[in-house]
Formats: C-alpha cells, sequence, structure tokens
C-alpha cells in the first residue's frame, strides 16, 4: 500500500486559526479604541501648543501685541490675530478631527491670551483676563475618565507654553505638571 501524502491543510486547523485570530481581535479593538481616543487629546493639544507658539512668535517678530483666541467653549478651534488691528494670521477649525476634545480654560469664562513684543504674556487689548491654563479632557461618553489621558497646557508669565499630564504626581517624572 502507497501511503498518499496530504497537502493544505484541514477543516479543523483552520478553523483553529480563525477562532485565534478571533480571540486576539476581541482582546486587541477595547485597546485600539482606547489609543484612537486619547490620540483626540493629544492632537487637540498639539495643536493648540502650536499656535500658542506661533502667537507669541509672531509677537516676537512683528513687535505687536498677538493673541490666541479660543472658539466659544467646549470646542478646540482657536485663531491668532493681531490685537489691535484684528489681522488674522491663522486659525484652526474646531472640527478638524478634535471635534469631541472638551477644552476647560483658567480662569474660568477666559476666550484668550496675548503676547507682547517680547514673547511675555500681556494684558488683553480689551481687558479681558488672559487664560493661564487649557485643560484638554473626553466626555465620559467616549472614554471613561480613569482611561483617558488628560493633557494641560499652562501659559507661563514669560510666555513660555508647557504641556503636561496633570495625573502625573511622581515627583521628577518630566510629564509631571509644574
Amino acid at each position: 500500500m502507497a501511503l498518499r501524502r496530504q497537502r493544505g491543510v484541514s477543516i479543523i486547523e483552520a478553523m483553529i486559526v480563525v477562532a485565534i485570530i478571533v480571540v486576539l481581535l476581541v482582546l486587541a479593538v477595547p485597546v485600539g479604541l482606547e489609543w484612537l481616543a486619547n490620540s483626540r487629546i493629544r492632537s487637540a493639544s498639539d495643536s493648540m501648543l502650536a499656535g500658542l507658539q506661533l502667537a507669541r512668535a509672531e509677537a516676537v517678530r512683528r513687535n505687536v501685541l498677538v493673541e490666541f483666541v479660543l472658539d466659544a467653549a467646549p470646542a478646540t478651534g482657536w485663531t491668532v490675530r493681531a490685537a489691535v488691528s484684528g489681522a488674522e494670521i491663522q486659525k484652526r477649525a474646531a472640527g478638524e478631527g478634535t471635534s469631541d476634545v472638551i477644552v476647560a480654560v483658567t480662569p474660568n469664562g477666559a476666550t484668550r491670551v496675548s503676547f507682547d513684543g517680547l514673547g511675555r504674556r500681556a494684558p488683553n487689548a480689551d481687558a479681558s483676563n488672559p487664560i493661564e491654563r487649557f485643560d484638554l479632557d473626553l466626555p465620559a461618553t467616549v472614554l471613561a475618565a480613569e482611561k483617558t489621558r488628560n493633557l494641560r497646557l499652562q501659559v507661563g508669565l514669560g510666555g513660555q507654553v508647557v504641556m503636561c499630564d496633570p495625573n502625573v504626581t511622581t515627583v521628577g517624572d518630566v510629564r509631571k505638571c509644574p
């Protein structure tokens, strides 16, 4: 009797491979969704950081008061413009991939922060309180509070803008807010 050599895979082997793939997907999807949600916070923070740095740089370059104006809360849209003339320098719409990110500002109700010709935080031209801090988060309907990676942007008196994680409390950790 000659032995026949089997080629390919059996139905049992194919079903085992499919079952393993399904189990791996079931385990990976929640982690992937959490990562995507947190990347929206990071994207909005990066955008706002770039806008604040642009406002500061343009104030120094033009030697005029330049303001970073936040769209109506809780949106992440913003405009950088010359404070006195109102000439728009750059604008970012809120709905560019980060529409569900919530921005809370300190002091409450502030809408703008201005920079003078030396790059320092300056009083706003309209005499309103300047924004000192931006806290970015997601609503609980998108991701549970314990799973979000909140970020904070702080604008110092000297004009420096720092991005940090308000949940980090370890001394010496570079992500810790000052």
